[in-house]
């Protein structure tokens, strides 16, 4: 339990730097307001940062934290509870990654660590990336890494999952895509 602990708060914090860290990350609006609002329908709290740049949801039904930055149409991800392929029993949904929509090639770029120990401090885990066409929902390049080999950095308590990977078939992919997908326009309908 204080290890999954643990790597929840390390994953918080990276998160939090990140954010923070992005250009223009906060911007409140010309008044100096941030907009607040409940949605019941996934008890989440909504920030829109003056919807210049970002859009947040806090502890709802699909994360823990997502970051949507308008600009870049690219999302950030901690806590991805919606596929049960980036949980594991140790840890729950103790994942990171992003998703991004690259415009001028119409692609959806999907890329997710799920924790299964750690080496540094930070999520360390098995690696899934993917691409994925939006006129064709076809994957046009996937990558699937594994988990560091935890013996060899001397972390025995995660021995079991050494090596250990995820890998997708490409039906599953392009659904996590076009989920993906429907989630931006529907942020993107709100701006």
């Amino acid at each position: 339990m204080k290890l999954k602990l643990y790597v929840l708060s390390s994953v918080l914090l990276f998160g939090g730097f990140v954010i923070v860290g992005c250009e223009g990350a906060y911007i409140p609006n010309e008044q100096g307001e941030v907009h607040e609002e409940n949605n019941t329908e996934s008890e989440s709290v909504i920030q829109d940062h003056s919807k210049e740049n970002n859009y947040e949801l806090i502890d709802n039904d699909v994360a823990e934290i997502i970051t949507y930055d308008y600009q870049h149409r690219s999302m950030y991800i901690a806590g991805l509870k919606v596929f049960e392929e980036f949980s594991t029993e140790e840890f729950g949904f103790s994942n990171e990654g992003n998703v991004s929509i690259k415009t001028d090639e119409n692609v959806l770029r999907f890329k997710m660590t799920t924790a299964t120990g750690t080496t540094t401090g930070t999520v360390d885990g098995p690696y899934v990336y993917f691409e994925m066409d939006l006129d064709t929902n076809e994957v046009i390049d996937k990558k699937f890494e594994p988990a560091p080999d935890y013996i060899k950095w001397g972390k025995t308590e995660f021995i079991n999952h050494s090596r250990e990977k995820i890998e997708l078939t490409d039906e599953r992919m392009v659904e996590i895509g076009l989920y993906f997908k429907e989630l931006i326009e529907k942020i993107e309908a709100n701006f």
